[in-house]
């Protein structure tokens, strides 16, 4: 099976990021099985590193003007969940 690919939009400092914990994220599918649901958005609970193989998919990071990131990290996306995050008030 071929890995799945990803990205997120990081406003802050990708440094800051915590890794191999759970947190949620937006992600967009960049390699679904099918083509139509290409930059597909889901809110989902995932882990991450910035080593890239150390879950079984591919998350590019992009800053917040949209700059890709040079290297891929991995994610394995634990669930996708039914809400979206609510604005800060």
């Amino acid at each position: 099976m071929s890995k799945r690919e990803y990205d997120t939009f990081i406003l802050s400092d990708p440094a800051l990021l915590q890794e191999d914990r759970e947190m949620e994220l937006i992600v967009r599918e960049l390699s679904p099985l099918d083509i139509r649901y290409k930059y597909r958005s889901a809110y989902v609970s995932a882990m991450i590193s910035k080593s890239e193989s150390k879950y079984p998919d591919r998350l590019w990071i992009r800053l917040g003007r949209g700059q890709l990131q040079e290297k891929p990290w991995s994610i394995k996306i634990l669930k996708e969940l039914n809400k979206l995050p609510k604005e800060s008030e």
